[in-house]
């Protein structure tokens, strides 16, 4: 599989999600994202359930991900994705990620977005102020 990189993952081509998470990503999508997200690849690690140690080993190995701990970093990658398109920019993509919203209970979309519960309301968020229903 070729290198992954954040703007070539698929995110609208489920199968191929699918595929991508049996497979594992490499690690340093994790830093390309945290980039990305504004926060650093250690806090990113965590939201998607890895030990530090762990992560720094398999960022230092070239290493890729396994199973869930991908289909955890792609499930904020793909609210990343649909945050950019609502929201027409990268940069408020990323401080509307940050920023603990009224919306949901007063917590970030990125600390909600590290159980599908929480992804799912983000989603539901992101889906209303599409419509207009709140900005």
């Amino acid at each position: 599989m070729a290198t992954t990189t954040f703007r070539r993952v698929p995110y609208g081509d489920n199968l191929r999600l699918a595929k991508m998470v049996r497979a594992g990503v490499p690690a340093s999508l994790l830093v390309e994202m945290a980039g990305r997200l504004a926060i650093s690849p250690a806090r990113l690690a965590a939201l998607v359930n890895i030990a530090p140690r762990t992560y720094l080993r398999r960022q230092t190995a070239n290493a890729r991900l396994k199973p869930d701990e991908t289909e955890r970093a792609l499930r904020i990658g793909r609210l990343l994705h649909i945050a950019k398109e609502v929201l027409e920019d990268e940069d408020s993509a990323a401080r509307w990620f940050n920023r603990s919203l009224k919306a949901l209970g007063g917590k970030s979309p990125l600390e909600l977005c590290a159980t599908e519960p929480g992804a799912r309301e983000v989603e539901h968020v992101l889906g209303r102020i599409e419509h207009g229903v709140f900005a």
